[in-house]
């Protein structure tokens, strides 16, 4: 992989699976010629240790980790792997596993948001059954990648999102656990993660996330420290720092943006560079 061209976002893919007529179990049936030895080597061992694929959340999810093994031209990157067939293939029969890896340079992955569904809604994940064979290098142009649409946020969750945003910002630790009113969670948790800055949510896409999509494209997310095992009935959001009149003012800012409905400006202030708080 090479940078390329300032305006272009150069995306390899990697396609790793098992299929019914197979006798050698999970294999790499396709990659693109940037993916070196070392990358290949992380994501197959990501595939073989992460998952259960009888869990319909795993085959569901999308995944997103930074790779140790850096790009052809040094840059460090980010892997993002989606399982896109669990169970049959086309015609019926079981014993089939597909999951298609995309890599990026972590800079590039900036100009998606670090959002793993933004390269889906792009149509970036290959359909596999009709192009299998078909890993080439994808460079995608920046100015076809469209903005953050803050609009969506619904007017409802504002005062929570400014307050857990506030809060994490700030140093805070924040728990949302799932209960019986786990859409409304998920909810909170996928406009939480949309009105962050972005330098966070790179901070944030360096950790290990488990992204789970229904049909109405809402996320639920599972925060995994290393040091202790993984609390499937809680989310934390954490980092560092002392609470400062600062953040408040930035969030207050933002969200002064949302209520007057200019969503350009409050996704400018998003995009640009963290204010040291």
């Amino acid at each position: 992989m090479t940078s390329g061209s300032a305006n272009i976002v150069v995306i390899e893919n990697l396609v790793y699976g098992a299929f019914p007529n197979q006798r050698m179990g999970q294999q790499v049936v396709g990659k693109s010629a940037g993916i070196t030895t070392e990358i290949e080597r992380e994501i197959v061992e990501f595939c073989n240790t992460w998952g259960d694929c009888r869990n319909l959340k795993f085959r569901r999810s999308i995944n997103q980790f930074p790779l140790k093994s850096p790009l052809l031209d040094g840059r460090n990157a980010i892997a993002v792997v989606k399982v896109t067939n669990a169970g049959k293939d086309s015609i019926g029969r079981e014993g089939t596993l597909v999951r298609h890896a995309l890599i990026l340079a972590e800079y590039d992955y900036r100009y998606l948001e670090y959002n793993p569904f933004v390269l889906e809604s792009l149509g970036i994940f290959l359909k596999v059954w009709n192009r299998l064979c078909d890993c080439q290098t994808i460079y995608l142009n920046r100015d076809s990648i469209p903005p953050a649409d803050l609009s969506e946020v619904p007017r409802l969750f504002y005062n929570s999102l400014k307050l857990y945003a506030t809060a994490i910002m700030s140093g805070g630790e924040i728990y949302i656990y799932l209960n019986n009113h786990i859409q409304t969670v998920e909810d909170m948790i996928y406009y939480l993660i949309k009105i962050l800055p972005l330098d966070l949510k790179a901070s944030l896409a360096l950790t290990t996330f488990a992204f789970k999509k229904n049909i109405d494209y809402k996320i639920g997310c599972y925060y995994r420290q290393m040091s202790e095992p993984a609390d499937p009935l809680k989310v934390q959001f954490e980092t560092i720092g002392k609470p400062n009149q600062a953040v408040d003012d930035y969030f207050k800012r933002l969200f002064e943006y949302l209520n007057d409905e200019k969503y350009g400006r409050a996704a400018k202030i998003l995009s640009e560079p963290l204010p040291q708080f």
